[in-house]
């Protein structure tokens, strides 16, 4: 399946892994919540052998399984020539002698790329031998809510996916002819690996994958100008190195510093206004298994909030937050500390505006004698973001890069407030601390450390915005 994420990726992880990142706090998130997953679906077959041991071993194991004639195994694996597959769960067929791949997912739908994988999984069990019946996904009910012990046969939904499998077969057994060429392509940059790539505009592996060689990219010309123009974009293949012909020929424009304010636009925006100034922020966590009654699968769940505030013009930033302590529910402590910092009046200003005001709808959904607070804060909501918007023309760089997020206009605009010094750094890896730092079992000292990292991290986004609110006003002469 790594040839489907990106043929790049299967070949780094069979050559060159070094190359590869190390996985940070929300990939190991995603992880556990994946091993978390396969656990409460084995329980939709309590009577399953679990096979032990990968490749040959997996597969021995896996024929002595099958000679006891069960109903089920978990982590079956087949070789079949070069072909190794491991199963998430082999069920007995209704045609006497044949399994049913039961394949276990953590999205919500099915996905084309599932396809691909029951399909190899198919070809290679039956290349080992093992007559497959049915293909059938066990993916996440996206609707479950949960109310006590997590129930299996209502937090899944099983659907039959075999034919539309069966009419992609000829074209995996393709994909897995070129995905066995190019494990085996030499160590040297290849530019049809790199034509490969399915997504190269937001790809990381041909960034990994430059590093074999400080001139990966010698022959521009053979690389498809889509791809090309991506590579060009993102900075990964210098535009100096490609002859000024080819960059006209595909429309690329070498960068050219420019900063252009639209003062009456801006203005127009910040004179909506109104002091008290709250700079306001939610860190949320969400997970596939619901992890508190009356939520649901991949429901993003409040955990905790920065704000700084600024009771009038000139006036200095006072700092207030909330970080539930304990992992239950944390909505309920959330609001009650909300209600007391949040004023009835004054703008409440944010980064990218849906997020926030789509978690307090969900919130005064559930908690309706919060609602009135909920609602008040959406109806005052600023989003500071548009200001920045390419499309939007009011405030744009070059170095923004056409690019509007939060982490990309701070260190342009002020650097003195980057998040380098942070031990935390983005989102993804606040959410992956909560857990741990609310867990008996870590150590007291990890567990300081985490709430100290993760109140840093909260804080700073607040404060970022604070500071960039004051840097749009002095370029702009405004004065409150």
């Amino acid at each position: 399946m790594n040839y489907l994420e990106c043929p790049m990726y299967l070949w780094l992880s069979k050559n060159r892994p070094e190359l590869l990142p190390e996985d940070d706090a929300e990939k190991e998130r995603i992880l556990a919540a994946g091993r978390e997953v396969d656990e409460f679906a084995k329980k939709l077959f309590p009577k399953a052998i679990e096979i032990k041991g990968y490749n040959e071993i997996g597969f021995e194991q896996t024929q002595k399984a099958l000679a006891q004639n069960p109903k089920a195994l978990f982590q079956p694996t087949a070789v079949a020539g070069e072909l190794a597959a491991r199963a998430d769960i082999l069920v007995a067929g209704q045609t006497p002698g044949t399994f049913d791949i039961n394949e276990v997912k953590m999205a919500t739908k099915v996905k084309k790329e599932y396809l691909y994988d029951l399909g190899f999984q198919k070809i290679c069990f039956e290349g080992a031998g093992i007559q497959i019946g049915r293909l059938k996904l066990v993916h996440i009910n996206g609707n479950y809510v949960r109310h006590g012990e997590i129930n299996p046969s209502q937090l899944f939904d099983i659907e039959d996916i075999t034919e539309d499998v069966n009419e992609k077969l000829p074209q995996i057994q393709d994909e897995i002819q070129r995905a066995l060429k190019i494990i085996n392509l030499k160590e040297e940059p290849s530019v049809t690996l790199i034509n490969s790539c399915a997504n190269p505009k937001y790809c990381d592996y041909i960034e990994h994958y430059s590093k074999i060689s400080e001139d990966i990219f010698p022959l521009a010309e053979n690389i498809q100008m889509p791809h090309l123009l991506h590579l060009l974009e993102r900075e990964i293949l210098d535009h100096k190195k490609v002859p000024a012909t080819l960059l006209g020929k595909i429309g690329f424009e070498p960068p050219v510093e420019f900063t252009n304010i639209n003062t009456e636009g801006i203005k127009r925006e910040l004179a909506k206004l109104q002091y008290p100034l709250y700079f306001f922020d939610y860190e949320t966590y969400n997970c596939a298994i619901p992890p508190f009654d009356g939520t649901t699968p991949y429901q993003q769940i409040p955990f905790q909030y920065s704000l700084h505030i600024q009771d009038a013009p000139g006036a200095q930033l006072r700092h207030a937050d909330f970080l539930a302590q304990t992992f239950e529910n944390p909505i309920p402590g959330l609001l009650e500390h909300l209600q007391k910092d949040m004023g009835s009046k004054g703008s409440v200003i944010v980064w990218f505006a849906p997020f926030e005001t789509g978690r307090n709808k969900e919130m005064a959904l559930g908690n309706p004698e919060f609602a009135q607070l909920l609602n008040s804060i959406n109806e005052r909501m600023f989003d500071l973001m548009v200001i920045f918007k390419f499309k939007n023309q009011l405030y744009t760089k070059s170095e923004f890069k056409k690019l509007a997020s939060l982490k990309v206009i701070l260190p342009v605009l002020c650097p003195e407030l980057s998040y380098k010094d942070l031990a935390i750094q983005e989102g993804g890896t606040a959410s992956a601390s909560w857990p741990i730092m609310t867990n008996p079992q870590t150590p007291p000292s990890e567990r300081e450390r985490l709430k100290h990292d993760m109140v840093e991290y909260c804080k700073r986004d607040t404060l970022a915005m604070a500071a960039i609110l004051e840097r749009v006003r002095a370029d702009l002469d405004i004065v409150v």
